[in-house]
């Protein structure tokens, strides 16, 4: 960022608490708007703006629904590894890198990524295409691809879509630790049922940002 902060497309509700608590987050780090972030404390930065907005918003989904949701520390962890810690920043609000599978009507965005796969010859069809794939061990193999991947009019809507995949059957073996967010982390990319991501570092790249998500979490006092 170049001296400013970029808002969010959120909802009126979830906007008024980012904004009251960006100003407590610049105190902390002792910059201001318009400094430029071009600095060591670019990364811590915006580490706490991204938490401060999407655990806020996911402890109020946590709220509304009960028991029938996700800890918000696993929910703000995984936002952070998909969205690299950018608050929309392709315009998608699509925190979670969802690709637009077989259900989805809404629109949809065609985005270069990065997956992995156990055969070399995965098919995707048009307009998604292979860019190039990459051997790696254990007959494993990197695909940079351009895949659909949906876009949400808000960060709502994101967070209400993200917890309808986990609430999935083929999740259902994860689901019992859903209030355990290491564990939870574990059991949705292990051998049983669905596998959220391709990736075989994934469960743990998830427990070490927890870990750092619950840090920021505590040092802004957003639990509650």
């Amino acid at each position: 960022m170049h001296g400013e902060v970029t808002v969010p497309r959120f909802g009126r509700g979830t906007y008024e608490m980012y904004a009251a608590t960006t100003a407590a987050i610049f105190a902390i780090e002792n910059i201001t708007l318009n400094d430029s972030i071009e600095n060591d404390m670019a990364t811590k930065a915006e580490q706490r703006l991204f938490v401060a907005a999407v655990y806020r918003a996911a402890n109020a989904l946590c709220k509304r629904y009960g028991l029938d949701s996700i800890h918000p520390l696993f929910v703000t962890a995984q936002a952070a590894i998909e969205a690299g810690w950018k608050l929309n920043a392709d315009g998608s609000n699509n925190l979670f890198g969802i690709t637009k599978g077989s259900s989805w009507t809404g629109e949809v965005k065609l985005c270069l990524t990065r997956e992995i796969f156990g055969v070399p010859d995965k098919k995707f069809y048009d307009p998604e295409r292979v860019v190039s794939v990459t051997p790696l061990s254990g007959g494993r193999y990197e695909y940079r691809v351009h895949r659909l991947f949906r876009v949400y009019p808000d960060l709502q809507s994101c967070l209400d879509d993200h917890l309808a995949i986990l609430r999935k059957p083929g999740y259902a073996d994860a689901w019992p630790y859903r209030y355990d967010p290491e564990e939870f982390a574990r059991r949705i990319v292990d051998t049983v049922g669905a596998k959220y991501a391709t990736d075989p570092n994934y469960a743990r790249t998830m427990i070490s940002v927890i870990g750092t998500v619950r840090k920021i979490v505590t040092e802004l006092k957003l639990a509650s």
